[in-house]
């Protein structure tokens, strides 16, 4: 009987874990560049059987069951262009991720929303100095422009060109805020200057979330945290009962 209360406790903080993530996908539907995260559930007596140090313990003796929030995964899928007419906006049109400088170290993007900072460098809205085939890229002079392949353009002359790069499994990346992700060395040894990548000049890529799958999967979960608190209920009122007529003459 407690295996099924604990299955039941599990089930609600994998759920409201899961919530949790689905809720931070809503809140940056308008966030250029962000990708939204799936949330992974597993089986718990394979992560409590996965982590033992232990092998002759058998997991399913242990108390407990239920599922455990193992993992968020980023979906890398590309998302909607929009035309902003913003001269120091910019869209990628395939797999490749632009490279800024951060007090971290490189971090990388699909946000392409610019501006020129005061040292006459482009960066990102976060301030952060957005990197070319040669390091910062110097646009004081006149007006910006960017091609295709990610030249910078100013006032007719070309000052430097994004420096693009595309990672062989998008999905060895961490996430580190809501647009910026860190490369691991294997991930790095992965990666290759970007050759399948477009620059569209005057758009930014928003948000890849779909609101109906978002808000179906919060519904989902809504309804299974609602079926778990019903699963303990019914467990506490048993108990309940039993220690009640424990000793009681027949």
């Amino acid at each position: 009987m407690l295996q099924g209360l604990y299955a039941a406790a599990n089930g609600l903080v994998s759920e409201e874990a899961r919530q949790a993530v689905i809720a931070n996908n809503i809140a940056n539907v308008f966030t250029a560049g962000f990708k939204r995260q799936e949330p992974v559930q597993q089986g718990f007596y394979s992560v409590f059987r996965d982590s033992m140090s232990v092998a002759r313990l058998n997991a399913e003796r242990s108390p407990g069951g239920g599922v455990k929030l193992v993992e968020t995964y980023t979906d890398p899928a590309e998302g909607t262009v929009t035309t902003t007419g913003n001269n120091l906006d910019i869209a990628l049109s395939g797999p490749g991720y632009l490279v800024v400088d951060t007090p971290q170290g490189e971090r990388f993007t699909r946000a392409g929303k610019f501006m020129i900072d005061s040292d006459g460098q482009l960066a990102n809205d976060a301030g952060h100095k957005v990197q070319g085939t040669g390091g910062p890229i110097d646009v004081r002079g006149g007006a910006v422009q960017f091609d295709g392949t990610g030249r910078v353009i100013v006032d007719g002359a070309p000052v430097g060109t994004l420096r693009l790069v595309e990672f062989e499994d998008p999905r060895m990346l961490t996430r580190e805020g809501n647009t910026l992700f860190a490369a691991s060395q294997a991930a790095m040894d992965r990666s290759a200057p970007a050759d399948q990548t477009r620059v569209a000049a005057g758009s930014l890529e928003m948000s890849n979330v779909q609101l109906p799958h978002e808000m179906i999967g919060m519904t989902l979960g809504l309804r299974a945290y609602s079926a778990n608190q019903r699963v303990i209920s019914a467990f506490d009122e048993t108990l309940g009962n039993l220690i009640e007529r424990v000793g009681m003459p027949i």
